[in-house]
C-alpha cells in the first residue's frame, strides 16, 4: 500500500514529473500480465469455483467477500479487464494517432492508470483491514496497475507541458 501511495503522490501533477522514460514495450507487457490476473479472477469470481492461492494469503475469503463484485453485481476482476483493455487502446492511439489525439490518448492513459491505482489502493486497503484476508491475484494487480501509472506519467507531462506549434501568419 506504501508503494501505492508514493506513487499517486509522485504522479499527483503530471506537468511536474521527472520525464524519466520507461520502455514503450512495458506498457502492453504489463497490461497483458494484468489482463490475465483480471481474467482469472473474472473467471473465479463467475464460477464460484476456489482460486489456487499458493503460499500467499487466502484469495478465496476475498473472492467470496462482498467486496468481490461492484455494487454487487459485477466481479471486480470483469471491471479491472476492462480497464486493462482500455489501456491498452489508449497506448495504441498514443503511439499510433496523430499530435492532437496521441497527447489526449497519453493524458487519458495517465488518467485511467491513476484512477486505477486509486481504486487498487481502496481494494488493497480493504483485503486486510476489512475482509481479514490477502489476495496474491489482488495484490498482483494493484501492482501492475501502479507501475501502469507510473509508466505512463512521463508520456502525460510531456503531452501537458508540450506547446503546439502554429505557423506563424503572414502580416501584411
Amino acid at each position: 500500500m506504501a508503494v501505492m501511495i508514493v506513487s499517486l503522490a509522485r504522479t499527483f501533477d503530471p506537468r511536474k514529473q521527472l520525464r524519466s522514460d520507461w520502455p514503450e514495450w512495458l506498457t502492453p507487457v504489463l497490461v497483458g500480465v494484468g489482463l490475465l490476473v483480471a481474467l482469472y479472477l473474472s473467471y473465479v469470481e463467475i464460477t464460484g469455483n476456489p482460486a489456487a492461492c499458493g503460499p500467499i494469503g487466502d484469495c478465496n475469503t476475498v473472492q467470496q467477500s462482498t467486496y468481490a463484485k461492484l455494487f454487487g453485481v459485477m466481479p471486480i476482476g470483469m471491471l479491472g479487464a476492462a480497464t486493462y483493455v482500455l489501456i491498452l487502446g489508449l497506448w495504441v492511439t498514443r503511439r499510433l494517432a496523430g499530435p492532437g489525439p496521441r497527447k489526449a490518448a497519453a493524458v487519458a492513459l495517465w488518467a485511467t492508470a491513476r484512477c486505477g491505482t486509486l481504486f487498487s489502493l481502496y481494494l488493497t486497503f480493504l483485503e486486510p483491514f476489512v475482509i481479514g484476508a490477502v489476495c496474491m491475484w489482488c495484490l498482483t494487480s494493484a501492482l501492475v496497475m501502479t507501475l501502469l501509472l507510473l509508466a505512463s506519467s512521463g508520456p502525460a507531462s510531456r503531452a501537458i507541458t508540450e506547446q503546439t506549434q502554429y505557423p506563424k501568419r503572414m502580416t501584411p
